[in-house]
């Protein structure tokens, strides 16, 4: 089967490969531990929305420095005990404990010898090691991450820098993401896309082989 080059799937990180599910260990169970580790009192029922409160920017576009903003948001927050080294590496360690889907891993990966794949994906730089630990970045034609693009979904700009990058036209895109508002953005700009979550990738099949058909 020849690989079709001038067709491409990308594939959102958060919630399609890593687990953002109630019940299994995800992004908001290790953002509770983590803060409980600095601080044992916070109501855990509170932490998840005050985290993103505070990093709905900079969580985002922010490459993690020494005595960086970020931090000191999050410490004063919550009243942490630790400074900046002491909190990203306890970060690194609950983080990487976080679930993600193998399966949908395996069929990204299966998908090089019939088109061009790619990740798209809102995440901060120290995420970035845990991404490529999951999925093996270098397996993917390109990678886009928001905080090395200082752009994030579901503004347009970063979906105009990744028609620019891959050079392929809207309608022989196709992405597959679990929110609503990333997929209207991509919807409007004339993109095939997938609403799904790693949990329905029988459905993710379904859509990238009517897709790659066509």
């Amino acid at each position: 089967m020849m690989r079709e080059e001038n067709k491409i799937v990308i594939f959102d990180w958060g919630g399609v490969i890593e687990s953002h599910k109630e019940g299994e260990y995800s992004i908001d169970r290790a953002i509770i531990n983590l803060i409980k580790h600095f601080n044992s009192k916070e109501d855990e029922n509170t932490i998840v929305e005050r985290y993103y409160a505070q990093s709905v920017e900079d969580i985002t576009y922010h490459v993690y420095l020494e005595n960086d903003k970020w931090f000191e948001k999050i410490k004063n927050e919550f009243n942490l005990k630790c400074n900046s080294d002491e909190f990203y590496d306890y970060y690194i360690k609950e983080f990487d404990k976080i679930e993600y889907y193998k399966d949908v891993v395996e069929f990204a990966h299966s998908l090089k010898n019939r088109c061009k794949i790619a990740i798209l994906s809102n995440l901060g730089s120290l995420d970035k090691q845990r991404l490529d630990k999951q999925v093996d970045l270098k397996e993917f034609d390109y990678v886009w991450l928001s905080f090395e693009l200082n752009a994030r979904k579901p503004k347009e700009k970063i979906y105009e820098i990744v028609e620019s990058d891959c050079k392929i036209e809207p309608k022989n895109i196709l992405f597959i993401d679990d929110s609503k508002e990333n997929i209207e953005m991509a919807k409007n700009r004339g993109w095939n896309t997938c609403l799904a979550t790693g949990h329905e990738l029988d459905m993710i099949k379904e859509k990238v082989n009517e897709f790659l058909d066509k």
